[in-house]
């Protein structure tokens, strides 16, 4: 009951803060990802969204006490985006804030997910989720620079799982992106390709309110290359693909462990049968001294049209298995105690198809959808087991729920400065101006 109360209450607040927004009374104007922009004097302006899924997700019918006959109800991915920019965009500050922490403290049922202590259902994320101020220079050795400083994604990897298709995040989570780090970053940009590299703090949040991590900052590194190529036209065929390398130094029980970490991504953007085609294919790696190395391929594809979209995503992944804190059946079956070494892996093959249609338009957009994943999974290494887990190697899961957004489309997140995705918007658009 009280989670109920405390989910109607961010509903309430994330609807009212897009209300203040789009209030008649204020200056805004759309942008052309059709998110709102107020103005707040001096040439500033701030730009701002927010969003919520009311979700339920079933697992698939198992003997009694199996952790398949799980149900949930949440209300998954609540936040704000705001984009503060001065004049010129030569000062940025980027904003995300994630409720997580309230509407499911115990986590969301994902099969195959893992990290910060949670295994089969993925953790919340921290309040903090992303506060990076970018300072930007645009006539820079024949391109573009950019300082960034705050707390969010590391250079590495691709784009995080809440502003794409999918609902359930993949294993690959937290070998794709480096996120909710303390971190120092620059990048330069010219013509199609730029290069970033950032220094931050390794160790996880241990909780949707820590913010201690600040104290392992410039331990860790991380860099990314990238090229793109295509018009940036909804009617022309857009590429881009990156390579990412990062070592990330964490502390588990006082003894310090360096994990080098490889990403490899390709995505495209192309008009198709009238619509809109995404796809993303990527393959990520990480190498441990003292322990196994883990991997995921993953292809991802959504077409968007007429209100329809359908999509789909395959991924074959190893994953690390740790204790559990209680027996399956149990609420604790699901968590595992932070920064203590895995005791094995398991392999898994993931096919997640969904289908989602847009009722309302942006800025006020309802999209109600159904997702269905078929998992199978092996052991690989250690003690465990996949029927010692699961009862099973094979078994299905169902969501079904509606993506509200207030306000317009979230921002790209894990680009900061001139890559910013708001504030290269901003740019082409004075250019075309001027």
């Amino acid at each position: 009951m009280r989670t109920f109360r405390t989910t109607c209450g961010i509903v309430a607040a994330l609807c009212g803060v897009a209300s203040v927004a789009l209030h008649p009374g204020a200056a805004h104007a759309q942008t052309p990802m059709q998110m709102t922009s107020v103005g707040l004097g001096g040439g500033w302006q701030l730009t701002g969204m927010a969003q919520a899924y009311p979700v339920v997700t079933i697992g698939a019918p198992g003997e009694d006490g199996s952790p398949l006959r799980e149900t949930g109800w949440y209300l998954t991915q609540p936040a704000l985006m705001g984009h503060v920019e001065s004049p010129g965009q030569r000062i940025v500050l980027h904003t995300t804030l994630n409720f997580e922490g309230l509407t499911q403290e115990d986590g969301e049922l994902t099969f195959g997910g893992w990290g910060e202590s949670f295994i089969d259902k993925r953790h919340p994320h921290t309040l903090l989720h992303e506060l990076m101020l970018s300072v930007n220079f645009w006539q820079i050795a024949a391109g573009t620079a950019s300082i960034s400083a705050g707390k969010g994604f590391a250079p590495y990897g691709t784009s995080d799982p809440m502003v794409r298709p999918g609902l359930k995040y993949p294993t690959n989570h937290h070998l794709s992106q480096i996120l909710e780090r303390w971190t120092v970053s620059t990048v330069y940009q010219r013509g199609a390709w730029s290069v970033e590299a950032g220094v931050f703090g390794g160790q996880e949040p241990e909780g949707p309110y820590d913010l201690s991590n600040i104290e392992s900052f410039g331990d860790s590194w991380s860099a990314r290359v990238a090229r793109r190529w295509g018009a940036a036209t909804p009617s022309a065929t857009q590429w881009e693909a990156s390579l990412s390398a990062g070592s990330i130094t964490e502390f588990a029980h006082t003894v310090e462990e360096t994990t080098h970490f490889g990403n490899a991504a390709v995505v495209r953007s192309a008009p198709l049968a009238g619509g809109q085609l995404y796809a993303l294919a990527e393959v990520s790696r990480s190498y441990l001294a003292d322990h196994d190395d883990f991997f995921s391929l993953l292809a991802e594809a959504r077409w968007s049209g007429r209100g329809h979209q359908p999509y789909a995503r395959v991924e074959y992944a190893s994953r690390p298995e740790y204790t559990r804190e209680g027996p399956a059946g149990d609420a604790e079956f699901f968590h595992y105690e932070h920064g203590v070494d895995p005791i094995g892996t398991t392999r898994w093959l993931i096919a997640t198809a969904a289908y989602a249609f847009e009722v309302t338009p942006s800025p006020w957009s309802v999209r109600p959808f159904i997702e269905l994943q078929h998992h199978q999974v092996r052991g690989d290494s250690g003690p465990v087991t996949a029927t010692g887990l699961f009862g099973t190697t094979r078994f299905w899961a169902l969501s079904a729920g509606a993506r509200i957004f207030l306000g317009g489309e979230p921002m790209r997140m894990g680009s900061y400065g001139v890559l910013d995705s708001m504030t290269e918007i901003e740019m082409t658009g004075a250019a075309h101006v001027h």
